[in-house]
């Protein structure tokens, strides 16, 4: 399958936006190979049948398809009369898959820059659970593309940047019964509601009767990083958190949280942040 992925940290760039209508059922999908742009169309009236390479999709009103760019698509049966569907047309970025994909389970409330260097692989098709706001966001996105004003590219981009986070976290969220999901979930709420506590490999085994190789491994491949370093960002929020409302220096804050030195403290800190404690302290507003 042809998965279209993007950058966290750049917009799909528009080529072409738009809204069609087949009204005497005459038309069909295009046959064409487009090299730098990849497609999303979503139906709103009707069905869309097409072909990419050896894969076939007939997508029914409510649904979209992502057309990945260089890979050949063409129609199979015409439009029934009345087919009815919004096209958004992108350049491609060069590939990222050497990228992490964004992980949904960052609960952290540190904005690390790994998660704009991430990549977003997007489903290949799908439904959408609220037609009218969905048919709202395309009728803007071409609206903002049509418009004379000079900003049009820019508004298009990010109107359609929120268009296609809105269908990856949905996506996402519809994965979230699967066991896999469930598991990371339940290790996470653990994590939060024992922030303050120091941890051992038991204290997981018991509280979610699972082997803690098991469950570490499988935190890993889910979210990117070990269970330790997501335990050590719980920490660091909160030690971000005691400098931007108290007055306690790096050796209390360190005591405080219960690092065994200030010095180990401050290692863990630059690798959660990229900055030591105390230029971190010198860039943020704090009480005097």
């Amino acid at each position: 399958m042809y998965k279209v992925k993007l950058q966290a940290n750049h917009l799909p760039k528009i080529r072409e936006a738009g809204h069609m209508k087949d009204t005497e059922g005459t038309l069909r999908h295009p046959d064409r190979t487009m090299d730098r742009i990849s497609v999303f169309f979503y139906v709103k009236q009707g069905a869309i049948h097409v072909f990419e390479n050896e894969n076939e999709y007939r997508i029914q009103a409510g649904g979209y398809l992502f057309l990945k760019n260089n890979t050949p698509h063409w129609g199979g049966d015409f439009y029934t009369p009345g087919t009815e569907w919004y096209y958004i047309h992108f350049y491609a970025e060069p590939s990222v898959d050497q990228e992490d994909e964004f992980s949904p389970f960052h609960n952290s409330p540190i904005l690390l820059d790994s998660i704009y260097s991430s990549q977003l692989t997007f489903p290949k098709s799908g439904s959408v659970s609220h037609r009218e706001y969905t048919e709202k966001q395309l009728s803007s996105i071409v609206h903002a593309f049509e418009s004379p004003s000079a900003f049009r590219a820019l508004q298009a981009c990010s109107l359609t940047y929120q268009l296609f986070i809105d269908l990856y976290r949905n996506a996402i969220n519809s994965q979230a019964g699967t066991r896999s999901s469930r598991v990371i979930s339940r290790i996470i709420e653990f994590l939060h509601r024992n922030k303050h506590a120091k941890l051992v490999s038991r204290d997981f085994e018991d509280a979610l009767e699972m082997n803690y190789a098991y469950l570490s491994s499988l935190f890993k491949k889910q979210t990117g990083k070990s269970i330790t370093a997501y335990k050590n960002e719980l920490l660091i929020a909160q030690a971000i958190d005691l400098f931007k409302t108290t007055n306690l220096n790096v050796t209390e804050v360190s005591s405080t949280l219960g690092f065994s030195n200030p010095y180990y403290f401050s290692r863990v800190f630059k690798r959660v942040t990229g900055v030591s404690p105390s230029l971190y302290i010198s860039e943020i507003y704090r009480n005097q």
